[in-house]
């Protein structure tokens, strides 16, 4: 039964008529950001979602207010170039969070479960397409990015 709790469809946590895609990952020296897309039709209340860095571990959770309206897109800004009052955009932190070599974004539903990544320089996987699907879990007062097959391992 748990089995198929974890073979859901990759947009589990969408909304019906909501598609959210990773559009662009940007990391240039100082000024780093993530870009993402609604290409659905419905507007996706963001509370509970969560960003991630593959290689880092670091994960960024939307305010809990923000909704993403279709055909729009939002960027999250990170790195000691990031504008921290843009009127469009979302704010991190000054720190850098992502891998100057390469690296994978990954955006995870309220539930956790993958929903899209990107992997930089070379393009865009969608969720169901990666070998490997992550899920975003709570470890006490931190995140992690585990391999869902190794959570399920655990669970048993």
């Amino acid at each position: 039964m748990r089995q198929k709790q974890l073979s859901q469809p990759t947009r589990a946590g969408e909304l019906s008529g909501v598609k959210l895609e990773i559009s662009r990952v940007h990391n240039d020296g100082l000024c780093e950001s993530v870009t993402i897309i609604n290409r659905g039709t419905m507007a996706q209340p963001m509370s509970g979602w969560a960003l991630a860095t593959l290689r880092g571990g670091q994960v960024y959770t939307f305010p809990d207010d923000f909704i993403l309206l279709p055909s729009l897109k939002v960027v999250i800004q990170s790195g000691q170039g990031a504008p921290e009052n843009s009127p469009h955009d979302l704010f991190w932190t000054h720190d850098q969070r992502w891998n100057n070599q390469s690296d994978t974004a990954i955006l995870f539903d309220i539930h956790g479960l993958e929903v899209d990544r990107s992997v930089y320089p070379h393009g865009r996987i969608s969720g169901s397409a990666a070998k490997q699907r992550k899920r975003l879990v709570r470890d006490g007062d931190t995140w992690r990015v585990v391999n869902e097959q190794e959570l399920e391992t655990q669970r048993s």
